[in-house]
């Protein structure tokens, strides 16, 4: 049933098993995402070790902060010399290896640390995924390829759940990092061994650092001829500030403000993860038909009302419709913005965009925690209520984010109009 309703029109070019193995990719990496950086770490570091959100957030700022800084010479350097499935590799087996160590060596400290080494090895390795998207599909499938890949992703974040949560009733928090890495480094196999690249000629080599960094410099004095790309870089730091805090926060929100055991928190994600399939795959085919701007401002307005809802909700019931629209609309919002950015950027700089795609994503990661701790902190003697006045707050960057969209082009360049 998802495979015909995603792939029943696609060309020669997006075959079914290349586009199945880059989407079990996702498959793979939502289970890192939704086990350790929503569910199980941030809890085993506040609640179990006593870490405060400042200091969580600190750590999860600052290993966005590197990725954020290095996102865009890595995407160069995949354009330069190819092989982004080796570079894929690389990051998957460093974020698996970190994760497994969580809890084993030292305490917290150590644990934070090891966290932050396995984030900036996920999150860079978001972006030699992502630009192997034009591999496995074409311009008339890219909005349905990317949303299977969205959905199939979720489909493995409720399986990790599932795989692991024995584990955590059994052994506690901890013991959920192993089984996560082991999980996360299987499911990304398919990707790694059955996806087949165009072969560059180039070698790595040291010299590729400097023709990375210069092709990154004449990206971006060249911003202006490609400026509907560049401002939709902008808008998603704008709206990924807000989304990827309050993704980040929900297991510490629901926990702190509305009571929620561990076992209600992790049905509230099952529960919206099941959404976000359902999301991913019906947006991907309006993306294709409306386009992919059009798409995301759907979208965009759905976040609002998950925000506004939760900062004002004192039922504990409602969240669960509040969690539903959330997991609908971030299935949609990974469908449909790499589709845009696929169509306003140039295709022979696929890799260097992504990497300003994924700059933008991390940066916003950066200051959108930190906004969240400063925030908490600040108004400590307000018991939960802090919480709501923290997720208000993001509400501030979306609007922002929503309104810069709106004044983004999205007609294609005329070089991808000429190579496509």
């Amino acid at each position: 049933m998802l495979l015909r309703f995603s792939f029943n029109n696609l060309q020669d070019k997006a075959a079914y098993l290349p586009v199945i193995s880059w989407a079990f990719y996702d498959f793979a990496n939502t289970i890192f995402a939704m086990n350790i950086l929503s569910l199980y770490f941030v809890l085993w570091a506040t609640e179990d070790h006593s870490s405060t959100q400042l200091t969580f957030s600190l750590f999860l700022s600052g290993s966005m902060l590197a990725s954020a800084v290095t996102a865009p010479f890595y995407g160069s350097i995949s354009d330069i010399v190819g092989k982004r499935i080796l570079l894929l590799a690389t990051g998957v087996a460093v974020c698996a290896l970190a994760t497994s160590l969580i809890g084993v060596l030292g305490g917290v400290t150590v644990g934070l640390i090891l966290f932050a080494i396995a984030n900036y090895s996920y999150q860079s390795s978001n972006i030699f995924y992502d630009a192997l998207l034009p591999t496995v599909s074409n311009s008339n499938n890219r909005g349905k390829t990317s949303g299977f890949g969205v959905a199939l992703g979720y489909i493995g974040t409720i399986t990790g759940i599932l795989m692991v949560s024995p584990f955590v009733e059994e052994w506690g928090r901890q013991a959920a990092f192993i089984p996560t890495a082991f999980l996360f480094l299987l499911f990304s196999l398919p990707c790694l061994v059955f996806v087949k690249e165009q072969q560059i000629t180039s070698s790595i080599s040291i010299d590729i650092f400097r023709k990375a960094y210069i092709n990154v410099y004449q990206v971006v004095r060249q911003a202006k001829m490609h400026k509907p790309a560049f401002q939709f870089i902008i808008a998603r730091f704008f709206y990924l500030d807000a989304i990827n805090t309050l993704i980040v926060f929900m297991a510490v929100f629901v926990s702190q403000v509305l009571k929620y055991s561990n076992q209600q928190i992790e049905m509230l994600l099952i529960v919206s993860t099941t959404c976000a399939i359902f999301g991913a795959l019906i947006y991907g085919r309006i993306s294709d038909r409306i386009g992919p701007k059009k798409t995301l401002l759907i979208i965009l307005s759905q976040w609002f009302l998950v925000f506004s809802s939760a900062t004002f909700t004192t039922n504990p019931f409602h969240f669960w419709f509040i969690g539903s629209i959330a997991g609908i609309s971030l299935g949609a919002l990974w469908a449909a913005d790499r589709a845009l950015l696929l169509r306003i950027s140039p295709p022979d700089q696929i890799g260097t965009y992504f990497g300003f795609y994924q700059f933008a994503g991390r940066f916003s990661a950066v200051i959108g925690p930190i906004l969240w701790g400063i925030t908490t902190d600040a108004f400590l003697d307000l018991g939960s209520v802090r919480f709501r006045i923290a997720t208000a707050v993001l509400l501030v960057p979306l609007i922002i984010g929503l309104a810069l969209l709106v004044r983004t082009s999205d007609q294609p360049t005329s070089i991808h109009l000429a190579t496509e």
